[in-house]
């Protein structure tokens, strides 16, 4: 059992790794070239427009739910509207490229298509919950509690306190160093006594976002793999299929819905960050859940027992409740809508549900190949990154 659990926790980490590296490489050499904070002024009206705009930051931003979260504040307390700044949350830690390379590797194009437009249907539809439900008096103290320094509490929680203390200052400190950095690296680079190119320049940036980025996420998606690693080999088929009441036929609207909920509620009981979903999520697709409720399961990684509390201290308990209830609605609502919407396109995974989890992904295939060229890549670019300080997140 302990050599069954062992080899299959390595096996799943060899499998994402390259995913992984490419995913944050890619990320940190985009956010050097387009700073996030850049748009804050441009997002106070809720329209397609801006919504579009938060999307498309998002998307080629941090991965990291709890660095999302803190971004959003930014964007909160530079005057973005609170359904761009949720909209940017969304993007930010579900159609980033990391996750959507590792969902392709684990589980095919298929559900490629599906978070991306999941994550669209989800951002749509959290915009318009936020309109229908949420009273304008509680997003008014929301956004005067974010301004206040800390947020308006104290309580730890995760390994994200630290964090985002350093966040905070890393959003309005990092971000405006980044806003200036070729004056800030011009300077540098004259006290060296050495001309440094404009590319040069993005490229120390970028690998020290890729540090900020596997500093943060790294626990986070060690924990995801030794969870899915435990669930998949104790946790027998049979019990999974009871669970998501899948075993027979086409499963009816009763039993899409309870898939999703029930997806919902392991994502908020694991605790685990955005990229560290992706390998627990193949679990629950071995076992039984539904297209839909996979989907449910990733996009709610937002609502996690450590975010909620994330929310408290920086909008107070009632913003807080009201983003987790809109997250759990919109995520509810969206995986039916991939059910049935997938379904009447012929777009569902069809066949027998093979997923390796880490078993027989050892020896000469396109993963080894791959990692090959991406450990020496992601170590290199570590090391760099972290003699840039990594975003100042230690």
């Amino acid at each position: 059992m302990i050599v069954e659990l062992i080899s299959s926790w390595a096996g799943m980490v060899w499998e994402i790794f390259w995913g992984l590296s490419l995913g944050f490489l890619l990320s940190g050499v985009i956010r050097a070239w387009v700073p996030a904070s850049l748009v804050g002024d441009k997002l106070g009206e809720v329209n397609p427009a801006s919504l579009s705009l938060a999307t498309g930051v998002g998307a080629l931003s941090s991965s990291c739910s709890y660095a999302a979260a803190s971004m959003a504040r930014t964007l909160i307390m530079k005057g973005a509207a609170w359904a761009n700044a949720m909209a940017f949350m969304v993007a930010s830690t579900n159609l980033v490229f990391e996750i959507l390379i590792v969902l392709f590797s684990l589980l095919g194009l298929a559900f490629v298509l599906g978070e991306l437009v999941g994550g669209l249907i989800f951002i749509l539809v959290m915009a318009g919950l936020v309109k229908l439900l949420v009273p304008q008096a509680v997003i008014d103290a929301a956004r005067e509690n974010a301004g206040r320094e800390g947020g308006g509490g104290h309580e730890h929680h995760h390994h994200d306190d630290h964090d985002h203390d350093h966040d905070h200052d890393h959003d309005h400190d990092h971000d405006h160093d980044h806003d200036h950095d070729h004056d800030h690296d011009h300077d540098h680079d004259h006290d060296a006594g050495h001309a440094e190119s404009g590319t040069w320049r993005r490229l120390r940036t970028a690998a020290g976002h890729f540090h900020m980025d596997v500093t943060m996420v790294g626990k986070d998606i060690l924990i995801g793999v030794t969870v899915a690693a435990v669930l998949s080999v104790l946790v027998p088929q049979s019990a999974w299929q009871a669970l998501f009441l899948t075993e027979g036929g086409d499963p009816d609207f009763g039993v899409l819905l309870w898939n999703a909920v029930a997806g919902s509620i392991v994502a908020v009981l694991a605790f685990v960050c955005s990229v560290g979903n992706i390998v627990l999520a193949a679990v629950l697709w071995k076992g039984g859940i539904s297209f839909g409720g996979v989907i449910a399961f990733i996009l709610s990684d937002l609502i996690t027992l450590p975010m909620l509390s994330v929310y408290r201290r920086y909008y107070g308990w009632k913003a807080a409740g009201w983003m987790a209830l809109v997250f759990f609605l919109g995520a509810i609502v969206t995986a039916l809508c991939l059910d049935y919407g997938f379904a009447a396109l012929g777009w569902l995974p069809e066949g027998p549900r093979e997923v390796s989890l880490g078993r027989d992904v050892f020896g000469w295939n396109y993963v080894t190949l791959l990692n090959v060229i991406a450990i020496p890549l992601a170590l290199g670019a570590f090391l760099w990154g972290r003699r840039q300080g990594g975003g100042h997140c230690h």
